[in-house]
């Protein structure tokens, strides 16, 4: 995580940012978050999932994650891209003005449902001046979004037996039409330098 500091420092966000990783073999991440013994060395195949929650020169917090993997993605890891990449797609089609919040859940949750995972964190939240704000994206919250709302999205996979997951951030911008991701980087895991994402660019 010390180049991703670095970075960002460097950019202007002085330390304000956190840092969580989830990591695991064969390549598969476990679901807990946590940082991995400080003289385990990372072997070709593990899977490694970096959470990066920044907040700029003007106080505003962003969100952003994804997987990377030298060597080779579990079955159920790839399940979970898959699903991903779905979830995209109806976060961009529902995530509009006068949805509500429990509308964006169930839609965005549906392709990961349909695979067999749970979903062990919130899927999404408001973000602003502090990094989680109301309303929360989630069974049961009724309140409506408008337009010009700011959202982390970051649906946490987990599969029946408790032992993979899959977890990526991005912040979304509702509109009228629709909603807008802050970041053009794909839905992917990333496996070499070849494959590095474009800089993401914080506004």
């Amino acid at each position: 995580m010390g180049e991703a500091e670095r970075l960002f420092t460097a950019e202007g966000t002085a330390r304000a940012t956190m840092d969580m990783v989830l990591t695991g073999g064969a390549g598969g991440a476990g679901p807990e978050f946590k940082f991995p013994a400080h003289d385990r060395r990372v072997e070709r195949d593990d899977l490694l999932l970096y959470g990066l929650e920044i907040a700029g020169p003007g106080g505003h917090w962003v969100e952003f994650s994804r997987p990377i993997c030298a060597g080779t993605p579990s079955g159920e890891t790839l399940s979970a891209l898959e699903a991903y990449q779905e979830y995209a797609a109806a976060a961009r089609a529902t995530m509009r003005t006068g949805a509500t919040a429990h509308d964006v859940h169930t839609a965005v949750s549906k392709p990961f449902v349909e695979r067999g995972f749970s979903l062990g964190h919130v899927t999404g939240h408001s973000i602003g001046m502090t990094m989680i704000e109301f309303p929360r994206i989630g069974e049961g919250t009724d309140v409506e979004l408008r337009a010009n709302m700011v959202v982390s999205m970051h649906p946490h996979a987990i599969t029946a037996d408790e032992r993979t997951c899959l977890y990526m951030q991005d912040t979304w911008l509702v509109t009228d039409d629709g909603g807008v991701p802050f970041s053009d980087v794909a839905l992917e895991i990333f496996t070499g330098a070849e494959e590095r994402p474009r800089e993401v660019t914080v506004s």
